[in-house]
Formats: C-alpha cells, sequence, structure tokens
C-alpha cells in the first residue's frame, strides 16, 4: 500500500506542476521530434521536389555539380601549403567538406541527397507514377551535376584559373581513384550513401549547429576515402583530362559502380531502415 500510495503522490505531484503559457509554448518548443515527423518532414520535402519543374531541378543540379567541385579544389590548395607530414590527410580532408556545406546550406539539387527525399513518398504511396516521376527526378539531377562537374574541371584545368602548381596538387590527392576496382567503388560507394541520407535525416529536426554537423559527416566520408559519385567524379574528370584515365574507364570503374554504391546505401539501406521504424505509426495517403 505504501508502495502504491507513493507512486500516486509522485504521480500527483507530476500533475500540479503549473506553468506559464509561455513556458509551455517553450517546453513544446525543446521537445525534439519524434521519428514520424521526421519522417513526415523529408516526405514531404520528397514531394515538392517531385512537383518542381524539370528545368529548375536541371539549373539546381548543374549549380550543384559545380559548387561540389571546391571540395576537390579546397583539398588541393591544403594539400599544397600543408608540409608532406603523416597528419597532412587529416588536415586536407577538411577541404572536403566545403562544397557539401556549400550545396546543403545552398539547397541544390544533390543526386546523394535525393537517395532519400523523393524515395519516402513512393514507399508510402507505391504507384507506376510515383516511381517514374522518382527515376525522372534521379535522370535529371545526376547528369545535371555531371555536366556541371565537368565543366568546372574543364575551365580550371584549360582557362588559367588554377597554377601549375595548384593543378598538380589536385591531381595528387585524386591519383588513389585510378586504381580503386569497380567492386571497390561499390563497396565504398554503400557506406558514403548511408551517411549522406543519414546527414539528410538529420538536419531535419536540428535547430542549430546544423554546420558542424555537415562537416562532420562530409569529413568522415573523406577520411575513410569512401566514393561519392558526384565529388569524385570532379577527381575522376581531371584525371580522364589528362590522360590518366580513359573515358570509358572512368565510367566503367568509378562513375557506374559508385552511383550503385551511394544508391544502396541511400535507398537500400538508410531509407528502407527509416521507413521500417514508422511505417506502423504512419497513416498511408488513400
Amino acid at each position: 500500500m505504501a508502495e502504491r500510495k507513493s507512486a500516486g503522490q509522485e504521480q500527483e505531484t507530476d500533475e500540479d506542476v503549473v506553468l506559464t503559457s509561455q513556458q509551455r509554448v517553450q517546453a513544446r518548443k525543446n521537445l525534439r521530434s519524434s521519428s514520424p515527423v521526421i519522417f513526415e518532414t523529408i516526405r514531404q520535402e520528397g514531394i515538392e521536389e517531385l512537383e518542381r519543374p524539370a528545368l529548375s531541378l536541371w539549373w539546381s543540379g548543374i549549380a550543384a555539380g559545380l559548387v561540389m567541385t571546391f571540395s576537390l579544389y579546397t583539398k588541393g590548395y591544403l594539400h599544397l601549403h600543408l608540409p608532406d607530414e603523416a597528419w597532412r590527410p587529416l588536415v586536407s580532408n577538411f577541404g572536403y567538406c566545403l562544397g557539401f556545406l556549400l550545396v546543403i546550406v545552398g539547397r541544390l539539387q544533390l543526386f546523394t541527397e535525393n537517395t532519400i527525399k523523393p524515395v519516402l513518398p513512393l514507399f508510402v504511396t507505391p504507384t507506376f507514377w510515383r516511381l517514374r516521376t522518382m527515376l525522372a527526378l534521379w535522370g535529371i539531377v545526376f547528369i545535371a551535376n555531371l555536366v556541371g562537374v565537368c565543366a568546372s574541371v574543364f575551365l580550371v584545368d584549360n582557362a588559367g584559373l588554377a597554377k601549375p602548381d595548384q593543378i598538380a596538387a589536385f591531381l595528387e590527392v585524386s591519383h588513389h581513384l585510378a586504381d580503386r576496382s569497380a567492386a571497390a567503388n561499390i563497396a565504398l560507394g554503400v557506406p558514403a550513401g548511408f551517411l549522406l541520407a543519414a546527414l539528410v535525416w538529420g538536419l531535419a529536426d536540428m535547430k542549430s549547429g546544423r554546420l558542424l554537423f555537415i562537416i562532420a559527416v562530409t569529413y568522415v566520408i573523406a577520411l575513410g576515402e569512401f566514393s561519392h559519385v558526384v565529388a569524385g567524379s570532379a577527381e575522376v574528370a581531371l584525371l580522364t583530362l589528362h590522360g590518366d584515365m580513359g573515358v570509358g574507364q572512368a565510367f566503367a570503374q568509378f562513375v557506374f559502380p559508385t552511383l550503385l554504391g551511394n544508391i544502396l546505401g541511400g535507398t537500400g539501406l538508410f531509407a528502407l531502415l527509416a521507413y521500417g521504424q514508422v511505417r506502423h505509426e504512419i497513416i498511408e495517403e488513400d
């Protein structure tokens, strides 16, 4: 009886807490969103992306490709100016984060973000129209990203936008991709896709520290030398321009395998897990 009374008294004490209306509003603001709420936030963003005009997606995708090349350039700049010590990659890999920061903060169309956003509406309402629209979005954004990447790399390499020693540094930090097999790029593309999808999920409920979160996730991708199809395409494009890789080799060895790995990690793993954890808590559309 004493235990029951104590528990009852404790419950009454909790219910007797009196807050002003302003304090209640503040308490609600401080609550973290539940998984279904995060899921729905990203799903709604995905629906908006699926409804955007193709030309808007195209130009945003090109802009994202142009911006993503700064991951290569900034990493190369740091590599050039740091001493040749064992710790140099620990610092130069911070440069890899810049392209992702600019793209995500600028809300540009990056293919690997779209391995989760437009996929969630398809999971909830699996129709042929949704599938076709999602695949069309993927195709437009992916090709646009590659066009932007190749245009940027070509201009930097041929229009005097970088000094010879800088170009040499860009090539030096890119050469690890020349010898990596297609199977390795698939395998290393999976964690990159998974981490980028996790980044999208985390940012949906993050009110502060967003920049540090983006840097932390993308820095891990750089340190792990995981394969990201857009950022890595800048390195591969430069290697191709300098004859270190053939065009066919670049696509067969890097672009297509990494694309597959990123999709497996972002959609095949993270998006499915995200949907699986909330599917019994959400109301499906008619």
